[in-house]
């Protein structure tokens, strides 16, 4: 029979947990508590990753199905009604019944530690002014990601985000036409977010050079890591990820449960 779940302790969960997700981008501080068994962890944290923290438990379940299934079945009763779930695909069906959703995200989540080849126009990416008391490129950023990525969890300004990369048209005034975000996480590892090109300009390798010089940027944090989120039916992209050497160590399915009907 397995143990009552406890809360473990944060800090020793990244520093001792063998899977890469839970040691590069668990963020104690952002989090609440965990629970764990074998391999799995069911962890309430992590809360304004995706955005403002609106004060519900945000969970995210990983581990193989043999650990997680059971895992969550015990928590349930100590957080029946979380915010948001991010659940390993292999465990979305046994999701308890206060936890289920329709999925809005099916993504996998990616890491290398190898520096990618040079990638053609990656000469061209520059770093673009968005922070400190230097802003000049951000109505630019903010205009492109209203075009091609509005959906976009980085933003100029989003907190985490340690700087942007962006390229430009040299035949348009320089209007910006590609860029991308390293999300800097507590150990160092620099995860790829927000990358991002004009419609207008797609299919001429802008993404993959933004995203080779990211990758470039993110192995140079004290984790020597980077990391990456990508939907799994994003052919293109994940082309790109695979040639710049990121391998795929989760994939998710994410969604917020239903509240329950209010009671009349």
């Amino acid at each position: 029979m397995l143990p009552h779940p406890a809360h473990v302790d944060l800090a020793t969960l990244v520093a001792t947990h063998p899977d890469p997700f839970v040691v590069h981008q668990v963020n104690p501080g952002d989090s609440v508590g965990a629970w764990t068994l074998g391999d799995a962890v069911v962890l309430d944290g992590n809360r304004t990753r995706g955005g403002v923290d609106d004060g519900r438990p945000g969970l995210w379940c990983t581990g193989p199905a043999v650990d997680l299934d059971p895992l969550m079945a015990h928590v349930e009763p100590l957080i029946p009604r979380p915010g948001r779930v991010s659940v390993e695909e292999t465990s979305f069906a046994a999701l308890p019944a206060s936890w289920r959703y329709a999925p809005s995200g099916h993504w996998h989540w990616m890491l290398t530690r190898t520096a990618p080849r040079h990638v053609p126009g990656e000469d061209a990416v520059t770093r673009l002014r968005t922070e400190g008391d230097d802003l000049a490129d951000v109505d630019a950023l903010e205009a492109l990601l209203d075009v091609a990525n509005p959906g976009s969890f980085a933003r100029a300004g989003t907190p985490g985000v340690e700087g942007w990369l962006g390229v430009r048209d040299p035949e348009a005034s320089a209007a910006l036409i590609a860029a991308g975000a390293i999300h800097r996480d507590p150990d160092g590892t620099g995860h790829l977010r927000g990358v991002t090109t004009h419609p207008a300009h797609r299919g001429r390798g802008l993404g993959a050079a933004v995203s080779a010089a990211l990758t470039r940027w993110a192995l140079a944090g004290a984790a020597g890591t980077a990391t990456l989120g990508v939907y799994v039916d994003n052919d293109p992209a994940l082309a790109v990820y695979d040639r710049l050497g990121f391998t795929t160590h989760h994939t998710f399915v994410s969604g917020r449960p239903v509240p329950p009907p209010s009671r009349q």
